[in-house]
């Protein structure tokens, strides 16, 4: 009788780690998947870019600016201003006792900052597109484009900061 019971309890223990190992295979097999429609989703998205013709245009080297920069550096200062008031205003924050106000102050925060910094993604792409048609040169190109990163920096900055005041991270 012990003997049955001994087997019993082998072959029980068996089939708890077989459905665990299942269990997790099922959740590895999910998390391919995931990552597969995000893998087509970009792919899909970066097609997009190939269809606007960027194969026929050919900036092969310096070449030189054909437009007027002022727009560009007025644009970019202004959102390096919106930057820097987001991160003021974040370090001038009265964080509530209650947490569902703390939480609901940090997404309002949250948003704003991520509002601001999806411009930036779609003004840094209106640059690169600028440079491909041979509007900007690559040494403004980049000037540019490292402007850009320092604002997203300070961006970076205010989340950091927003998240530290309030103790709270999405």
């Amino acid at each position: 009788m012990k003997n049955v019971c001994k087997i019993l309890l082998v072959f029980v223990l068996c089939l708890t780690i077989c459905s665990c190992e299942k269990n997790e295979n099922e959740l590895l097999v999910d998390k391919i998947n995931e990552l597969e429609n995000k893998i087509n989703t970009l792919i899909d998205d970066n097609s997009n870019y190939s269809d606007n013709n960027y194969d026929d245009v050919i900036n092969d080297g310096e070449g030189n600016t054909t437009i007027d920069t002022n727009e560009i550096v007025n644009t970019l200062n202004e959102y390096k201003n919106n930057a820097n008031d987001i991160l003021n205003n974040i370090n001038d924050l009265k964080v509530p006792n209650k947490r569902s106000e703390v939480i609901d102050l940090f997404f309002k925060w949250k948003t704003t900052i991520e509002k601001l910094d999806t411009e930036l993604d779609y003004y840094e792409n209106n640059l690169e597109n600028m440079y491909r048609n041979n509007e900007l040169s690559y040494t403004d190109f980049r000037k540019y484009d490292n402007d850009i990163e320092n604002i997203e920096n300070i961006l970076d900055k205010a989340e950091d900061t927003l998240e530290l005041k309030t103790n709270y991270d999405d």
